[in-house]
């Protein structure tokens, strides 16, 4: 008998249940990674093709590929203990299928990282149909002022395995880039979880949240407002301020820099007011291409750690109005 008939004499899924918890959506089966610690399941097994891909590590293949690295045995052994679970005594060819393995552990390989997106994180389309549309659970963030033609346009669903409020992240393109999620127990700190977390890891960020969903708007705008996170980008989207995007993080990264040189419009800075945003290496670069302008709390409006939309739209403004720019 040849390895590959062997490996399709096993479910995989089966097989793998054994040693990670899994759960059906859809026509994949998730569960946390057996190869890293994490708190958001990012591994992936399918039945048809019988594969498996962890996002987490970049790990991916077949039985064969999983049973070497969760076992880390030779070859020879990995096929014994798919043997001896399949209940199989005789002889098995493994030339051809150590070949056919590699193939499969290649095609699931995440690239190495570049300055550019990986074209390895691109997920599909249809991917937050695995989500759910939980009335009650989207209330939460309906609650802290956000609206439902907001969160419909920017896709965000619920995922009970996590219990987070998730949404996609896309490229310039429109592609789905990682999924983003906000935890919604209550007691996330004392728990040690991240409130806001990403199910995929990043390689190189070369994005900003809500550009190719506000796009129409910025470019009628001739100006683009960044906030820190994407919770504020859907509470202006709320407000009727369509002009924004998220730059996920406390600071503007050369990959950001250069989409907002190409872009060519007005750049206003709305970040949290902890933030030194003059102090930016990359933004001072990027005032050499465009202007560059950022909110200044001279009236102490805000708390040391909000960002310039937590105190309503009328505070927001008011700090827009009194606004400087980068010299």
């Amino acid at each position: 008998m040849e390895l590959k008939e062997l490996i399709k004499s096993v479910d995989i899924v089966e097989y793998i249940s054994q040693f990670i918890e899994l759960t059906q959506k859809g026509e994949e089966w998730w569960g946390l990674s057996c190869f890293k610690d994490e708190n958001t399941p990012s591994f992936s097994v399918r039945k048809e093709p019988p594969l498996f891909y962890d996002y987490s590590s970049g790990i991916g293949g077949n039985l064969y590929t999983f049973v070497k690295h969760y076992n880390r045995c030779s070859n020879r052994e990995a096929v014994e203990i798919i043997k001896k679970y399949a209940g199989y005594d005789g002889e098995v060819a493994v030339r051809q299928e150590k070949m056919a393995a590699t193939l499969d552990c290649k095609r699931f390989m995440r690239p190495k990282p570049s300055t550019k997106q990986s074209k390895g994180t691109i997920l599909p389309e249809d991917y937050m149909e695995r989500y759910e549309k939980r009335t009650d659970k989207l209330a939460v963030w309906e609650q802290e002022g956000i609206s439902r033609e907001s969160l419909d346009k920017f896709q965000v669903f619920y995922d009970g395995f996590s219990d987070r409020l998730v949404y996609p992240i896309r490229d310039m393109e429109g592609n789905i880039v990682n999924i983003g999620g906000r935890a919604l127990d209550p007691e996330w700190k004392e728990k040690k979880m991240r409130k806001y977390t990403y199910f995929f890891s990043w390689g190189t960020m070369a994005t900003i949240y809500g550009l190719f969903e506000n796009m129409e708007a910025i470019l009628a705008a001739k100006e683009v407002i960044l906030f820190e996170g994407c919770k504020s980008v859907l509470i202006a989207d709320t407000w009727g301020i369509h002009n924004c995007g998220a730059l996920l993080t406390s600071h503007l990264n050369p990959n950001q820099m250069k989409i907002l040189a190409r872009l060519g419009c007005r750049v206003v800075f709305a970040l949290d007011k902890e933030v030194q945003v003059r102090e930016d290496h990359n933004i001072n670069k990027l005032k050499n291409y465009v202007n560059c302008e950022y909110l200044w709390d001279k009236d102490d409006l805000l708390d040391e750690k909000d960002s310039p939309v937590d105190k309503g739209k009328e505070v927001f403004s008011k700090l827009y109005v009194q606004r400087l720019r980068f010299r």
